[in-house]
C-alpha cells in the first residue's frame, strides 16, 4: 500500500510540475527551411568535450565522419549532469532536474533509504509534459529507444523503489559495473512514454528493424557506459574514447548500409550529452539562453541525400540540445516544445538542408 500511495503522490506532483513549465509553440518561418525527413537516428554519447574528440587519434572513425559530413563546431549541452540533458533533448526542458537520481524521485522521497536513489532530490523526476515521442505518436509517426545492455524484465514489472527492473533499473548489472543506467533513458522520465515498454528495446533490435524496413521515424541509440565514452567498471583497458569510436563507426555503417537509408530523407545525428565537467559552472559553457550550460561538445549530422559539393558542411552557429529538438520537430512537421521555441534557439538548417 505504501508503494501505491507514493506512486500516486509522485504522479500528482508531476502533474503540478507540468502546469508550471513551458508548453507547445508554433513553428516559425526559420523552421520551414528544413526539408521533411522520414527517419532521424540520434546516437547519444557521453561526457567528452569537443577538444577531446576532434583531432584525437583514438577516434579515427568519428573524425572521418566529422571531416566528410556536417559538423557543428559550436554546439553545447544545456546543463549538468546527464539525466537533465537527456530530458531536455526529448522535451525542450530539464524541468529543474540537476542530478542523476531515479526517474520516480520526488522531494518527498528524498528521505527514503539510499537504495531508493533519491537522496537530495528537490524536484520531481517524473514529468507530465509532452515530448517529441508524444508528438510523433499523435502525428501517427513512430519512435523507439535502442539501449545497449538493456536489462530484461524478470517477473512482474516493477517501476518504483529499489527493486525497479527492466528499463526502470537504476544501474545494471550492478552499481559498480553499470553498463545500463536509467539516467540515460529519458523515456522513463515522462508519463506519456514511461510505460511504453515495446518502444524501449536492446540495441541489437536495430539491425532487425533496419533489415525489415521497420525503422522508426525517430530513433534514439544509447550505447552502454563502456561504449558511450562515459566509463564504468568492467570496461577493460581499452580507452573509452576508442571503444565509443568503434561503436559509432559500426552503428553508422549498419544504418548507411541498409535499404531504409536509400529512400526518402534520412539523417544520423551523433552528439554528446555534456562535456567532461572541466569547466562546469563557468560562463561560455552554454548558449541559446542556457549559459552556463553543459559544455562544448561535438555534433555530427550525416544526411543520405546531399550533392557531393555540399556533403561536408562546417557550421559555426551556436546550437544546443534545444536546437536539435527544434530541428527534428521541424523535420517531422511538428510544433516546437518548451525552450525549443525560444527566439534565441536557432534551427540547424545549414546541417539538415533547405527545402
Amino acid at each position: 500500500m505504501r508503494l501505491k500511495r507514493l506512486a500516486i503522490g509522485a504522479m500528482a506532483m508531476a502533474g503540478v510540475a507540468w502546469m508550471a513549465t513551458p508548453g507547445v509553440g508554433s513553428a516559425s518561418g526559420r523552421d520551414s527551411e528544413i526539408p521533411r525527413y522520414q527517419h532521424i537516428v540520434e546516437i547519444m554519447m557521453e561526457n567528452q568535450s569537443y577538444g577531446t574528440i576532434i583531432g584525437n587519434p583514438l577516434a579515427p572513425q568519428i573524425n572521418a565522419l566529422a571531416g566528410k559530413y556536417g559538423l557543428a563546431t559550436n554546439y553545447y549541452g544545456v546543463t549538468h549532469p546527464s539525466e537533465p540533458n537527456y530530458m531536455a533533448g526529448l522535451a525542450g526542458s530539464y524541468f529543474g532536474v540537476q542530478d542523476d537520481n531515479q526517474f520516480y524521485c520526488t522531494p518527498a522521497l528524498a528521505s527514503e533509504p539510499a537504495s531508493w536513489n533519491c537522496g537530495g532530490t528537490t524536484v520531481n523526476h517524473t514529468i507530465n509534459a509532452p515530448t517529441l515521442a508524444d508528438q510523433l505518436t499523435a502525428a501517427h509517426k513512430t519512435w523507439k529507444g535502442y539501449f545497449q545492455s538493456l536489462p530484461e524484465i524478470v517477473g512482474p514489472v516493477v517501476t518504483l523503489g529499489p527493486n525497479a527492473n527492466g528499463p526502470y533499473t537504476f544501474k545494471s548489472p550492478s552499481n559498480a559495473v553499470a553498463l545500463y543506467a536509467s539516467k540515460h533513458n529519458p523515456f522513463v522520465n515522462f508519463t506519456g512514454t514511461q510505460g511504453a515498454l515495446a518502444n524501449m528495446v536492446p540495441d541489437t533490435q536495430l539491425a532487425t528493424d533496419l533489415a525489415s524496413g521497420r525503422l522508426a521515424n525517430y530513433s534514439l541509440v544509447v550505447p552502454n557506459q563502456c561504449n558511450d565514452m562515459h566509463g564504468t567498471g568492467g570496461c577493460g583497458t581499452t580507452p573509452v574514447i576508442a571503444l565509443g569510436d568503434a561503436y559509432v563507426g559500426a552503428t553508422v555503417n549498419q544504418i548507411m548500409s541498409s535499404e531504409v537509408w536509400k529512400h526518402g530523407n534520412n539523417a544520423i545525428v551523433i552528439t554528446w550529452d555534456e562535456d567532461d565537467f572541466s569547466d562546469q559552472g563557468q560562463l561560455g559553457t552554454g548558449c541559446c539562453g542556457a549559459n552556463p550550460g553543459g559544455g562544448h561538445v561535438v555534433t555530427i549530422v550525416i544526411r543520405n541525400h546531399s550533392d557531393d559539393s555540399r556533403t561536408h558542411v562546417v557550421d559555426n552557429t551556436a546550437y544546443n540540445h534545444y536546437s536539435l529538438l527544434r530541428t527534428m520537430e521541424a523535420a517531422f512537421r511538428l510544433h516546437c516544445l518548451a525552450h525549443a521555441c525560444d527566439k534565441v534557439v536557432p534551427s540547424m538548417s545549414p546541417l539538415f538542408g533547405e527545402d
